[in-house]
């Protein structure tokens, strides 16, 4: 393993430690919720990839913003509803669960999306493309056994 991998492995240690998490979830993405909103996703404090997810509530109807590692993956965006390892699903994705039909900002531009949960082959494989993105995504996964996580597909609707 060269130097540069051992950094880089490192790294997604320290991102993905109880701590970091904690704080992404409760300081930092409520901080970027408001920037990404303002800059209409142009800027984020946590990275070139992370998205705007508007949703309609799932209980209340009410529209919501989530911060996001959005990974694009050709036309189509995915996201893994992992909360940082939590034993239970994030908001969001109960929302996009009941309202499938979702916007995304990113770079100044808002798109429509359709949701879905990838299963059995099509999760698999997404979920071996996710880990070569990010390997930091495998400690969630321990962190939230026995929930398994789920990997959300956004296809672009045509305007």
């Amino acid at each position: 393993m060269t130097f540069t991998q051992r950094v880089h492995k490192a790294l997604e240690a320290i991102a993905s430690s109880r701590l970091l998490t904690w704080m992404t979830i409760n300081v930092i993405a409520p901080l970027d919720r408001r920037l990404l909103k303002v800059s209409n996703g142009r800027l984020s404090l946590t990275g070139s990839s992370t998205i705007l997810l508007v949703t309609t509530g799932a209980k209340s109807g009410a529209t919501r913003y989530s911060s996001l590692p959005g990974l694009y993956h050709g036309e189509q965006i995915i996201l893994l509803a992992s909360k940082g390892g939590a034993p239970t699903h994030p908001a969001w994705y109960f929302n996009l669960r009941k309202h499938p039909d979702v916007e995304v900002v990113n770079k100044g531009e808002c798109r429509r999306y359709r949701a879905h949960t990838a299963e059995g082959a099509e999760r698999e494989q997404l979920w071996a493309w996710l880990l070569e993105q990010w390997s930091g995504f495998a400690a969630y996964e321990k962190k939230a056994a026995p929930r398994i996580l789920p990997v959300v597909v956004l296809t672009p609707i045509p305007a």
